[in-house]
């Protein structure tokens, strides 16, 4: 009997040390059911749907994976999402072309990164509280700007982008996230880069002694998480022909969410951009699911919190066994 009970301990551990297996047996659980439920779920279209919604989140989400694996936090990306769409729609309203409207959204994201990152980094101050306080900001200069109302102008090249499929079947944002996807796993598995970020979030003083820059890399993925939110609103406006002022309202919270729930360490030190693919993918899909199976939308938040509670014991479990190691 005790044998047997360590062997299923034995596999427990197993399950749980994998990042990614966590968030793939609840994800091909939840298709399996809604399906059952409603076969619609897995139709072409919906499925398209799904991907669509996840691919909002990812394209901030894999340069957030980055960030929580070297130990930092963010909660100031909903509103430089809405920031960047409403710099980029404002810009277009006035007549500049296209691609410089574009570049005007992500230079108002880098820069909301830039001091972010002075102070966080520089300053010394903690991220959760220094990115709050960033948010509420920048959700004030949105408000102020655009008086609350959605900002419209948006050619019809610029719509392609949000609007567009190729081959008249597959959205453009979700080939576009797949490959921000893709260039951030590459960095992570494949370069010194993505192996400093690992002991920046592991060890920083370690990492230090090691000759790796702690304080650069830090700011450098600042930087890049605002830039990539800014891109983000800049799709979403493209998606809706106006950037909207609350554009990216409780993002913040949902895509780390999903960066958690796809095994990155909220600790620092661990993860992948792929399993932030299945965290994107499965808050997505609930999303989705709970309109087809006629779940009231209010459960939805109740839903992700617990899914976002049991991650986190989770990430807390596997950390103890990895000290126990």
């Amino acid at each position: 009997m005790g044998e047997i009970t360590k062997s299923n301990d034995s596999i427990l551990k197993k399950i749980v040390s994998k990042n990614e297996i966590g968030t793939l047996f609840p994800l091909v659980f939840l298709c399996v059911v809604v399906t059952i439920i409603n076969p619609s779920f897995m139709t072409f279209s919906n499925m398209m749907d799904v991907f669509r919604t996840a691919s909002y989140y990812l394209i901030v989400g894999a340069p957030l994976t980055l960030l929580l694996i070297a130990a930092d936090m963010d909660l100031s990306i909903g509103a430089v999402t809405a920031l960047g769409g409403v710099c980029c729609m404002f810009a277009m309203r006035a007549g500049v072309s296209m691609v410089l409207s574009i570049l005007i959204g992500l230079a108002a994201g880098a820069l909301i990164g830039i001091f972010k990152a002075w102070i966080i980094v520089d300053c010394d101050l903690p991220a959760l509280i220094v990115t709050l306080g960033i948010q509420y900001a920048v959700n004030g200069i949105v408000s102020i700007t655009t008086r609350g109302m959605s900002v419209s102008g948006a050619t019809k090249a610029f719509k392609v982008l949000g609007q567009g499929r190729i081959f008249g079947k597959v959205y453009l944002t979700v080939i576009i996230a797949l490959i921000i996807a893709i260039i951030y796993q590459l960095i992570l598995s494949k370069t010194k880069y993505g192996r400093s970020l690992f002991a920046v979030g592991g060890n920083p003083e370690t990492a230090r002694l090691a000759g790796i820059k702690v304080k650069k890399r830090r700011k450098e993925i600042h930087v890049i998480v605002s830039v990539f939110a800014a891109l983000t609103g800049i799709l979403m406006a493209s998606r809706f022909s106006s950037a909207q002022a609350n554009a990216g309202a409780g993002t913040e919270l949902t895509v780390m969410a999903a960066v958690i729930i796809g095994g990155t360490s909220l600790f620092g030190g661990s993860g992948s951009v792929v399993g932030s693919i299945l965290g994107c993918l499965l808050l997505a899909i609930i999303s989705n699911g709970l309109v087809l199976i006629k779940v009231d939308s209010f459960w939805q938040n109740l839903i992700f919190g617990i899914i976002l509670l049991i991650s986190v014991a989770i990430d807390k479990y596997r950390q103890k066994l990895s000290n126990a190691a």
